[in-house]
Parts: C-alpha cells; structure tokens; sequence
C-alpha cells in the first residue's frame, strides 16, 4: 500500500496562525522540515501540509524544501487536504510537532492495520490529547484516506485532529506505547516553545546512534561530545559545517605531513575524529550532512593509513639513506593491514571490543615520532593490526 503523509499545523481556532511548535529550530531546522525529511525517509511518496494563515517563517520552510525536490502540497482545510490523496493510500498523519527516531516511525507505519503512537494517560497532559484513563495520544497515526475523508466531510464545529483520533479508537485502531521510561521523556518529544528544546536537544543526543571506530570514540569521544551536541543543536551551526570542518583538519594533517611535521599531523587527526563523531551526534538532531561527507566521515578508519602513507612518501623523497629504510617499509605495511581491516569492516566483519581503533593509535604514532622511535610505534600498530586480523577470522570461522 502506498504511504503519505499529512502534518497538521493549524490550532482550534481556524483564524489564528500555523500552529509555532513546528517552526522551531533544532539541528539547523524547523521541527516542521525534520517531519518532512522523516517521512520522506520512511517512504512517503508525497506530504501534505494542511495549516490556516502561514508565517513568513514556514512559507521559508515550504520554498526551502520544495528547492530539495519534496512533493509537499499545502491545504488550508482538512477538507482540501483530504482531496489529495488516493483512496487506496496509508495515510501517516502528524497532529504535533513530535521529535522521534526513525525507527519508531518505520515500525508504526510497518503494521499492517490503523495503528497510533501512545504514552501513559498522566504524563504530557498539557501536549497530548487524552484517549482514555489509560492512554493519552502521541499526536502520531497512521490511517487510511477513506477515514481521513470522511472525518473532514463530517467536522461542523469540530477540530479535526481530535475528531480523527477518537474516530479511530472507536474502529479499533492498534496503540502502540512510545518506549518511555520518565514524565520528563515525554515533554522532551513535544516542545512546545524555545525553552523546551534545551531538553529535546539533550534526548537526542543521547539517544543517539553513532557506529563508534574502536574503544577510545566509544569509552571517551563519545561520552564526552553527547552534551557538546545538544548544545550546538539548539545554536545555527550546520552538521555540513562541522563536516567540512573535519575535512579541513583532515587535509591539513596531509599538507603538515608531506612538509615533514610528522607528530603535529598525526595529532592532528584526533581533533578530526572528534569532529566527524560531533558531526554524526548533531546530524542526528536536524539536518544531516549530505550524503557524500557522512560517507567520507564514516570511512575515517581510512584516514591513518593515508596519513602514514604521506609521510613514508615524505621521507622516502627527503631523505632515501637506509637508516631510515625500517620506517618507510614498516609505515607501508601499516598501510596495507589497514586497508585489510577496513575491506573486513565493509564485509561486517565482527570486531573485538578492546580494539583500540584509529583515534587511540593515532597519538601513540604521535608520540613515537615525536620522540624519535617511529619504528617502534609503526611495529606496535603492525602488531595491533595483525591480531585484529587474526581476531576477525577466527570468529568468521566460528560463526
């Protein structure tokens, strides 16, 4: 069946403006675009917005995203958006500007019947419509368009999202309880204004899931830039800007490399690292980076090897005397198990938990070049390398 979607943006009063909540901005967006982009993800083929009177703000919203290609259609009544879709169509309508992963979208719109988005009936009274003494409505649901139809042809003095939802639990629509532990969660799904985003921000970003390259991101970049997110979600800073951030810090390891700054260029990726993992945390807050430099940042286990290459390179054309003949061959066979390890990780190869991963080998080569001894540190990570690879394949074997 055919998906779309429909946000609901006008307020009870069908002369007052769009309703605010989704004009607030969170990760470089309106709450109003992020819904836009979910649905699109989740496989809406169009999206109808069905809003009174529009601030200047959210007709921005509209000429913004409608630039990028989306199919989205504004309808000033229920009535007018319900003649937009298909009657054979599933329908996923957004009554609040609710901030959720996309997986809990994928799973509601996955059910094979109506089916609606719930939270215990105490918390968010003052942002959730009541169903009942149990549940309260999470302003999310899917229907199909012949309900939607027939609910806007029968409104009178009615306000539509209301009427749509106690419609739907009298046919017996399927409820589906957000995965809440806390009252304070709940609110952090909703904003209603400004000063709610400081906890939405703070949600997402820790719920955020970032594939983590060894135990040094995991244990202690991660950890440690959740809040540094949530903080640069609420404030205009683009998840593109810090991706091309960590571009520039990439490239000015190679440029301190191939002028013979050995230490200072590898040092230097540590700073990238942290700024590509930023990049993923506040992707997952708003707008993310497109998809071309998330790719680029999410193969970064390929940027150690390229470094090391650069400076075997730079010491085999500055200075090709065999005292330092061990280093350039030791730093290509750095290069040649790394790319081995990342062709393992392309193929889902099963790592161990203790691996160190780049941004833990990179200040320890650092270190040994710094002090004189690079041929002990390459070997050390020679070493590291080869017991991941021997790791890798024995459980391969034993899978």
């Amino acid at each position: 069946m055919a998906l779309a979607a429909l946000i609901l943006a006008t307020t009870e009063d069908e002369g007052s403006a769009a309703a605010q909540p989704l004009l607030l901005t969170l990760g470089g967006q309106s709450l109003m675009e992020r819904l836009v982009w979910q649905a699109c993800r989740i496989g809406c083929r169009h999206i109808v917005l069905c809003a009174g009177p529009l601030p200047a703000a959210m007709m921005s919203a509209l000429d913004r995203l409608r630039a990028r290609g989306v199919d989205i259609k504004l309808a000033r009544s229920p009535q007018e958006a319900a003649d937009y879709f298909h009657p054979e169509e599933k329908v996923l309508v957004f009554a609040n500007a609710l901030v959720l992963p996309d997986t809990e979208l994928e799973q509601l719109v996955a059910r094979d019947r109506a089916a609606a988005l719930t939270l215990p009936e105490p918390w968010g009274r003052d942002r959730f419509e009541r169903i009942d003494a149990v549940d309260n409505w999470a302003g999310v649901v899917t229907l199909g368009a012949p309900m939607i139809r027939e609910t806007a042809s029968m409104l009178g003095e009615w306000a539509f999202a209301p009427t749509l939802i106690r419609r739907a639990i009298q046919q017996g629509v399927e409820r589906l309880p957000l995965p809440l532990t806390r009252e304070e969660e709940a609110d952090e799904l909703s904003p209603l204004i400004r000063d709610d985003l400081v906890g939405t921000a703070r949600g997402l970003a820790r719920a955020a899931d970032v594939v983590a390259e060894g135990v040094v991101e995991r244990r202690a970049i991660l950890p440690a830039l959740r809040p540094l997110a949530s903080w640069i979600a609420l404030k205009p800073v683009s998840a593109t800007a810090l991706a091309l951030g960590a571009v520039v810090l990439l490239l000015g390891a190679i440029g301190l490399g191939v002028t013979g700054y050995a230490s200072i260029s590898l040092i230097t990726l540590f700073p990238a690292y942290s700024l590509a993992v930023l990049t993923l945390l506040v992707g997952q807050s708003g707008m993310p980076a497109p998809k071309p430099l998330d790719q680029f940042l999410a193969n970064r286990p390929l940027w150690l090897p390229l470094i090391v290459l650069v400076l075997s390179g730079h010491q085999f054309w500055a200075d090709g005397r065999g005292n330092i003949l061990p280093t350039i061959l030791l730093g290509l066979w750095f290069t040649v198990q790394s790319l081995l390890l990342f062709h393992a990780r392309l193929r889902s190869a099963a790592w161990p938990d203790w691996r160190p991963g780049d941004a833990g080998v990179a200040p320890l080569l650092a270190l040994a070049f710094a002090t004189g001894v690079p041929q002990i540190g390459l070997a050390c990570a020679i070493a590291v390398t080869l017991i991941l690879q021997i790791s890798v394949q024995n459980r391969a074997l034993w899978r």
